[in-house]
């Protein structure tokens, strides 16, 4: 059984400004610093065999402290960098409306549909996930492995792991390292976490 730890980066001033990140590589807040440092004690515990990650700024700086308390080397793989989204960084999402209206209203409601800057669709996202997991994957069982990657990249990962429709990206959300787990069996898939930041000092589980 494989199991797949997939956690978000912490916390960037871009994330409480509410700015659309994509590939801007934007470092970590003071809070999100902290956010990582709570992240790897939470798994001081938990075995780990590899640790993979976006090489933007923030995901590599979550990772490093699993990293640190397991003694493990992050790989940074491209395909788990965020959603590219073009001209919309650096905007928030009424700048966006304001500027670009329908476009960015109907990719609101239905992203999964629409068509937007940078990667231009969810399809093309989902196929550089696809080799992103293929090569984390390949030949491997009985391993528990991290992934450090972005919001929308582990919404999508979660929608073509377990076959949901695409509807999915807009009924969950994934919060500043939060941990989703997902075992990999022989008879199949199961998620067993969604979203937990329990290890957080306001924590939920």
């Amino acid at each position: 059984m494989i199991r797949l730890y997939l956690i978000r980066h912490g916390e960037t001033e871009w994330n409480k400004a509410r700015r659309f990140q994509g590939w801007t590589d934007i470092e970590l807040s003071d809070e999100g610093v902290e956010q990582a440092r709570l992240l790897g004690q939470r798994f001081t515990k938990i075995n780990i065999d590899e640790i993979y990650a976006s090489p933007l700024k923030r995901a590599v700086a979550t990772a490093l402290p699993i990293a640190k308390t397991k003694g493990i080397e992050i790989i940074k793989n491209e395909n788990f960098k965020e959603i590219n989204f073009g001209e919309w960084e650096g905007m928030t999402a009424s700048e966006i409306s304001a500027k670009y209206g329908k476009d960015f209203d109907d990719f609101i409601v239905a992203p999964e549909k629409g068509e937007f800057p940078g990667d231009i669709s969810f399809d093309r996202v989902i196929d550089r996930i696809k080799l992103g997991l293929e090569e984390v994957l390949y030949e491997k069982k009985d391993k528990n492995i991290v992934i450090v990657s972005h919001g929308g990249i582990i919404r999508l990962m979660i929608q073509y792991l377990m076959e949901f429709d695409g509807e999915w990206y807009n009924k969950t959300w994934i919060d500043n390292t939060s941990i989703s787990l997902i075992e990999i069996r022989k008879r199949g898939k199961l998620m067993r976490v969604l979203n937990d930041r329990s290890h957080l000092n306001n924590g939920i589980l």
